[in-house]
């Protein structure tokens, strides 16, 4: 069916102009036998019959076939780009090119418009996750200008509580020493009278003077104007004289008192020495001031270069929510209701502590004392060693296994790893170690052994993730918990028992021949 001449006629005008078609005939060698058309725009409008087409036309070469092809944007060179279609004839080849700026304009146009499109796309990607990461960091400013807001009302009001509390505890001894002055200087005063006045002024100057100094220091940790003044000194003289004043005041009050060393310990350190005393002193005065009946224990100890003095009473012990607010400036558990002091005995204590680089944990159940310990890092003084793995004391004989028992302990630290094989392997237990949590997990489920000792304080997956998941994956053998920070009842659930790091192996050894025997 043939097109009307009049449609014939419009397309051959139009296509004519868009596309300017030249048409050239070749023979097998490519010469070129004759041209038709507008040859000038595509280079081979000087080309005479006869003439090798190939270097003007360098594409054809082996493109020619036996049917028809088509090639399309062909760079034709000048920046000209065709589209080349070559028809086969019995002596040779026709070669149509046609005009292709067009096609490859508006390819190009399109091309260019897809990756303004793509470019635009991403940018507003970009500025909506820009919104989102703005808009969440509104939020977390807002609850940490709220946090702060409620901080800031607690402590002022906090602060009007201790203010109308420290008038009482100075106006107290004032009181007492301006009534016992009078006293003695009444004219004709017995020397009895006198010297017994003496001593109560004498007290209640020292009194004042520790609370003005708790002040004072408290202002300055607050200022930042407290600096540590670290030198060589002997540990064991320290905690000496603190046994000598500590032991009569709980002897005033039918306690006793015990001071033990660890013989780890070394015997010279270097550190602040008037802010370790002054922390001891704080728990230690604590522990006498808040313990009617039994006695006090100082327990120090030394590993992995940290040391770690722990002082346990058997006083009423302090309630959970009470323990979160001893530690605070100008605010004081119900346990501590009605004593005297400043109240900032625990919050120096504590900002002391973490100044030197350590910390203090607290550990206690209403009605069944108390015990708080403060963890610092220690560096030994100048001359000074610890002892040889050789001079470490063996296992005890009754902490020995009586049969084959393996024991996975999973610790960070490899000189608590090193510790563990020490006293396990001497004791004749198997051991297995792993360094984390996941560690942990695979081992154990691979090898069940009979007890684990889990450190809680892991890198990744924490000792009281490994330990609840291995719970769940149906382990029901002891699990150890070795911690150097408080745990919660919930995850002291956790666990079969647990140890305070660093542990008295001897200790330990017990605990785990009566878990698995």
């Amino acid at each position: 069916m043939r097109f009307p001449q009049q449609v014939v006629d419009y397309l051959q005008e139009n296509f004519s102009v868009d596309t300017r078609p030249a048409c050239v005939k070749i023979d097998a060698d490519f010469h070129l036998i004759e041209a038709w058309g507008e040859t000038q725009w595509c280079g081979l409008e000087s080309v005479c019959p006869g003439t090798d087409l190939l270097p003007y036309a360098p594409y054809l070469f082996e493109s020619l076939d036996s049917q028809p092809r088509i090639f399309e944007f062909v760079s034709i060179g000048g920046g000209v780009v065709a589209h080349v279609h070559t028809l086969p004839t019995d002596d040779g080849h026709f070669v149509v090119l046609l005009d292709a700026k067009q096609d490859h304009d508006s390819i190009q146009a399109k091309q260019q418009a897809a990756n303004e499109l793509k470019l635009l796309h991403a940018s507003q990607q970009r500025l909506i996750a820009r919104q989102r990461d703005l808009i969440s960091e509104l939020v977390e400013a807002k609850a940490e200008l709220d946090h702060h807001r409620k901080d800031a009302e607690r402590s002022s009001s906090t602060k009007g509580q201790f203010i109308a509390m420290m008038s009482h505890e100075f106006r107290t001894p004032l009181a007492s020493i301006i009534n016992y002055v009078e006293l003695a200087g009444e004219p004709n005063a017995p020397a009895n009278t006198v010297h017994k006045s003496v001593e109560a002024i004498a007290r209640s100057a020292h009194h004042l003077n520790a609370l003005v100094e708790a002040v004072l220091d408290d202002a300055r940790l607050d200022a930042g104007q407290l600096e540590l003044q670290e030198t060589d000194f002997d540990l064991h003289e320290l905690l000496g004289d603190l046994a000598a004043m500590m032991a009569p005041m709980a002897a005033d009050k039918e306690l006793s008192f015990v001071c033990s060393i660890d013989p780890a310990v070394p015997q010279v350190i270097h550190a602040d020495e008037v802010r370790l005393r002054q922390i001891l002193i704080n728990l230690l005065g604590n522990a006498i001031k808040f313990t009617n009946e039994g006695g006090i224990q100082l327990v120090t100890t030394y590993a992995d270069g940290r040391l770690v003095s722990s002082v346990a009473d058997s006083g009423p012990g302090i309630s959970i929510e009470d323990q979160e607010k001893v530690f605070r400036a100008f605010e004081r558990g119900g346990t501590h209701a009605g004593k005297t002091g400043a109240g900032l005995g625990l919050t120096i204590s504590l900002r002391l502590a973490k100044l030197m680089g350590g910390e203090i944990s607290l550990d206690s159940t209403l009605g069944q004392g108390c015990t708080v310990a403060v963890n610092l890092p220690i560096a030994l003084g100048e001359g000074n060693t610890l002892p040889p793995p050789d001079a470490l004391s063996p296992p005890p004989e009754e902490t020995y296994a009586t049969k084959p028992v393996s024991v996975l302990v999973c610790d960070d630290d490899e000189d608590m790893l090193a510790l563990a094989e020490y006293y396990l392997h001497r004791a004749g237990y198997g051991l297995i170690v792993a360094k984390n949590g996941r560690e942990a997990m695979e081992k154990v489920l691979a090898y069940e052994p009979d007890i684990v000792l889990m450190d809680c304080n892991l890198p990744g997956m924490s000792g009281v993730e490994a330990a609840e998941d291995l719970r769940k994956r149906g382990y029901a053998k002891p699990i150890v918990a070795l911690t150097a920070s408080k745990l919660s009842a919930e995850d002291k659930a956790r666990f079969t028992s647990c140890f305070r790091k660093p542990a008295a192996m001897q200790a330990l050894l017990a605990e785990i021949k009566s878990l698995t025997h």
